[in-house]
């Protein structure tokens, strides 16, 4: 359940650079020789915080909304003791995201953040076969559940490069180590629809949440880390590094 949060512990900071040259009013340029650039940047991402709620950030501009947050397939798979399939997601509660921390070398282009989010509700799609502890556990139905106190170190690793005369930036390396307190999870149709079954392995899933959410980590961080890099250089690839971070 992890790729719900890093999706979008990720996905909330890469939305904002989807803007390109021509800024709506309602964003703040942090220029590249501002002493106070972190602070700048932090607080400029956090001011948009209502608007990406909606996705209206002017009357001219909008971007896909953070409420709810729709969310394309998440696979993961961990060898015979370990697959899952999450799609159709729906997640409310990314627009109360806080952004701390933030250290940004423009000269070697790299970003490090934290990003917290304090309760996140999802709904979806599910298909896994897992073993936890000594239970095998299967089904295919509906999901929903909630995560609370969520937090992600992201760290982005970047490089230049010219295009038609131009700069521009690109992520090299994309990193993200995930934490999540506490979730609860309801999967319908446990064990072939089975009602007892069914309500025995959502149980034992609850009382094991935090095992469970350390099963499905590393390889969340892996593909996540895949996923979101290329992302992200679709969407720099629509700005110069100037128009990102003009000089004066």
């Amino acid at each position: 359940m992890k790729s719900f949060a890093a999706i979008l512990l990720i996905g909330v900071i890469l939305r904002i650079d989807t803007i390109d040259a021509k800024l709506p009013p309602s964003i703040h340029v942090c220029k590249r020789n501002d002493p106070d650039l972190n602070k700048c940047i932090v607080e400029s991402v956090n001011a948009l915080r209502p608007l990406l709620a909606t996705g209206k950030i002017s009357d001219d501009f909008s971007i896909p909304p953070l409420e709810p947050l729709a969310l394309s397939t998440v696979n993961m798979d961990r060898g015979s003791e370990f697959k899952a399939t999450f799609s159709e997601l729906l997640v409310s509660g990314p627009s109360k995201f806080q952004v701390d921390n933030l250290k940004v070398n423009i000269d070697k282009l790299t970003f490090d953040f934290n990003i917290y989010l304090p309760k996140l509700s999802f709904r979806g799609k599910y298909d896994l076969k897992i073993r936890l502890l000594l239970l095998n556990i299967a089904g295919v139905g509906d999901l929903k559940g909630v995560l609370e106190n969520s937090r992600a170190r992201v760290k982005l690793y970047c490089e230049r490069y010219d295009r038609d005369g131009q700069q521009y930036m690109r992520v090299k390396r994309l990193a993200v180590k995930i934490q999540i307190e506490k979730g609860q999870f309801d999967m319908k149709d446990l064990f072939n629809g089975d009602p007892v079954l069914s309500q025995v392995g959502n149980q034992f899933i609850n009382d094991n949440s935090r095992l469970f959410l350390d099963e499905l980590t590393p390889g969340l961080e892996r593909s996540l880390s895949e996923t979101f890099k290329n992302t992200a250089n679709e969407i720099l690839q629509l700005a110069t590094l100037d128009d990102m971070f003009p000089a004066a």
